[in-house]
């Protein structure tokens, strides 16, 4: 049985649960003023796991791939040194029902060009994760996409193989941000479906169901430049999301191509201008 302890750091307060001496410095900043702690006893521990399954060599040529996806980012960003941790970080995965009350106003042939629509819709909800601790925002969790629950295995503290965050989320405030991210999801769906310039909604949420899990995700950090990024990948699809410099050479000769570009045609078109007056002045 493997000893265990729960540490905080005291620069950033990411806290985790690691084997005695296995963490000189913090997962997060790498801040090395590291203290015990002792979760308070209203929370809630981990019902299950899901187990890593892409490498951190497989992490990295992920990020490799997202460093060459768009024209705008440095040329050589695909060649920066990133630092990746795989941690199991705490999240509330919750599933229920959403009954949403709207009313709306559209555009329409009016003297105002718009007119008042109302309805009411329904939806279920699966899997909508909710971070415990303050590594990960819940838009964050959003864009790394869905877990396959079916992986969930037993969560053992003592015969943890991998360091995971120690949750700070109570069942209770956990539901209340689960149906918010609900209602949220809800509202810009039907915003969009129904082509609302103004929506107003009320809504109830039935037969809530929540559970305290730990989902597997490698935090990457990259300098470039000044500057410093952070990337996440989703530990089971390899999923990344992240942030990225944009080359400004890139931008300035862009800026400079477009400007040459409407220099030629104003250049046409005054030379045509000019050619048709002069046709004109010797016929007439």
């Amino acid at each position: 049985m493997s000893e265990l302890q729960a540490i905080r750091c005291q620069a950033c307060g990411g806290t985790v649960a690691a084997r005695v001496g296995a963490l000189p410095a913090c997962l997060f900043c790498g801040n090395e003023d590291l203290v015990p702690f002792e979760p308070p006893e209203s929370i809630e521990e981990p019902v299950g796991y899901i187990p890593f399954q892409v490498t951190g060599d497989a992490a990295r040529k992920t990020f490799v791939k997202f460093a060459k996806s768009s024209f705008w980012y440095p040329n050589d960003l695909r060649r920066a040194k990133l630092e990746l941790k795989h941690l199991q970080l705490p999240a509330w995965a919750w599933s229920g029902d959403l009954e949403t009350h709207w009313t709306a106003l559209i555009a329409s042939n009016t003297r105002s060009g718009k007119r008042p629509i109302a309805g009411a819709d329904k939806i279920h909800y699966e899997q909508i994760l909710v971070p415990s601790s303050g590594s990960l925002k819940i838009s964050e969790l959003r864009q790394l996409g869905k877990y396959d629950e079916e992986a969930l295995a037993d969560f053992d503290a003592d015969n943890a193989k991998d360091p995971y965050e120690i949750s700070e989320l109570t069942r209770s405030a956990a539901m209340q941000k689960a149906q918010n991210e609900m209602e949220l999801r809800h509202r810009a769906n039907l915003k969009s479906a129904k082509s609302a310039s103004t929506l107003k909604t009320s809504c109830v949420s039935h037969k809530l169901e929540g559970k305290p899990v730990l989902v597997p995700v490698y935090i990457g950090a990259y300098r470039y430049g000044r500057g410093l990024y952070r990337v996440l990948v989703n530990g089971q699809t390899g999923q990344l999301i992240g942030d990225a410099p944009i080359s400004y050479w890139k931008v300035a000769g862009a800026i400079l191509l477009g400007l040459l570009v409407i220099g030629g045609i104003a250049a046409a078109l005054s030379v045509c201008f000019g050619a048709g007056g002069l046709v004109m002045a010797i016929s007439g």
